[in-house]
Order: C-alpha cells, then structure tokens, then sequence
C-alpha cells in the first residue's frame, strides 16, 4: 500500500465514510509491505550511504536501518483505552456493586483449602522432621498450624470482600468502556497507525548500517561503541566502561 491510498483511506476513516473495521481490512489486509513500493525504494536510495553510522565500515551491503518501530495495533489499542480508563476514574464514574452481590459470589466458596497464615498463598509444604512444620514457598514463612481459606476448585482461594468488590466495579466499569467508546478507541487507534505508518515510511529515523551492525542491533541488542568504535555494549549506552573513564558519558 503507498501514502496515495493510505491518504485516502485516512480521509474517508475520519469522515466516517468507513467503519474503523473496513480501514483495518484495507490496512492490515493488504499484501504489499513498505519496502516493496517504488517510493520506498526511490526514499531508500537518495538516504542510504557507502559507509556504516555505527562502525565506519565501509565493506558492502549496506542497510537502512530503523531506529524506530511503529507499535502494533494491539498496542495502539490498548493506550487509547486506558486513556477512556483515566478519564472515567477521573470522572469518579465507577459503577456501585451492591454487598449482596459480593456476598452471593463468596458463597460459591464451600471448600477450604489450607494456606500460610502471613501471605495466604497455598504454596506451603509440610515438613516430616524439621519444626515448625510447614514452611511456605512464596514468602519462606514456617508456622506449626496453616491457615484454612475458603476455596472453589475452579475459581480458586476466595478473595477478601473489599478486594472482590473492587474487582468486580473495576470489570463493571471495563464492560462499559467497551460498550460505549469501543467503536471510538479502535478508530482513534488505526488513526494512530496510520500517522504511525507515514513516519515510518518517511524513513526519517533511518541510519545506514553494514550487516555486522544491523545484525547486532536487531538480534543482539548490541552496538559498537560510539567511542572507540571497538567494544560491544547495549544500545541503551553511549560509550564502554574504558571510554568511560576518560570522560565520556555512559548514556546519552
């Protein structure tokens, strides 16, 4: 897909000409990747140089290397809801769930199941010798007695009234996000691609990298130092521990 028809699907997404699920068909169900275009290849052309940003080498092949990736869809989504999350917390707009709901979901709990008595986790093993006799794998508490909670086979250890309470007005209030701003989130996200998409083609968080390089910073996590241009480090920093010591700073 190049920028012509991305445009116009933008145009007719925010004039609601299209639903936001016709503009993820025609996006993300399209065949041609960026790199297959001719303004990919045109753009890649007049960027790409004879010698590597990271290492100065000069050997060939040479890449355009992305210092930048545009999220996934998921991810777009996922920011954009929790920004509808904020604003209704904000709003103090948290549905009420009554206690006799809570109550009624906590009786489903007739088991008992035994636990550590300082962090309630089941995870507690019984000891043949050594006192006290239970010893708890989460917290490392030891105590003679565990504790007994109420416990469903499917559900699980009951949890406490106030933290079920919560739970179920923070799910409530979840239902409703998605009921009434659903629609609205996702369109706001494939927007949000779409800008996405155009930086990304624009290639303007490009360097020119040699394989060595592009490998190591893709695969590895790994670059050269922008120093001594000699020793590996992470990408997160600007020089090694040697160049450090002679002043440089270790991230920029």
């Amino acid at each position: 897909m190049n920028l012509v028809e991305l445009e116009k699907i933008e145009e007719a997404l925010r004039s609601d000409k299209i639903t936001f699920a016709e503009a993820g068909e025609k996006i993300y169900g399209s065949t041609t990747k960026p790199w297959q275009t001719d303004h990919w290849k045109k753009k890649r052309n007049a960027l790409i140089k004879d010698c590597c940003e990271q290492c100065d080498s000069t050997k060939p092949p040479m890449v355009l290397q992305h210092m930048w990736q545009p999220p996934s869809y998921r991810n777009r989504v996922r920011n954009e809801y929790a920004l509808f999350l904020e604003n209704e917390k904000l709003n103090n707009s948290f549905p009420n769930v009554r206690d006799e709901e809570v109550q009624i979901y906590l009786e489903q709990f007739t088991d008992t199941k035994e636990s550590c008595p300082a962090c309630g986790v089941r995870s507690i093993s019984k000891r043949k010798t050594m006192k006290p006799t239970y010893r708890c794998a989460n917290c490392y508490h030891e105590f003679d007695e565990p504790k007994m909670v109420p416990y469903h086979p499917k559900l699980g250890v009951a949890p406490s009234f106030n933290v079920l309470k919560r739970g179920m007005a923070n799910r409530r209030l979840q239902d409703y996000i998605w009921d009434t701003y659903g629609d609205e989130i996702r369109k706001r996200a494939i927007l949000q691609g779409i800008d996405d998409y155009k930086r990304y083609m624009s290639m303007e968080d490009t360097k020119t990298f040699c394989k060595r390089c592009a490998y190591l910073w893709d695969m590895k996590r790994k670059k050269v130092c922008e120093v001594c241009k000699d020793t590996l480090i992470p990408i997160e920093m600007h020089a090694c521990y040697k160049c450090q010591e002679n002043g440089h700073p270790s991230v920029l």
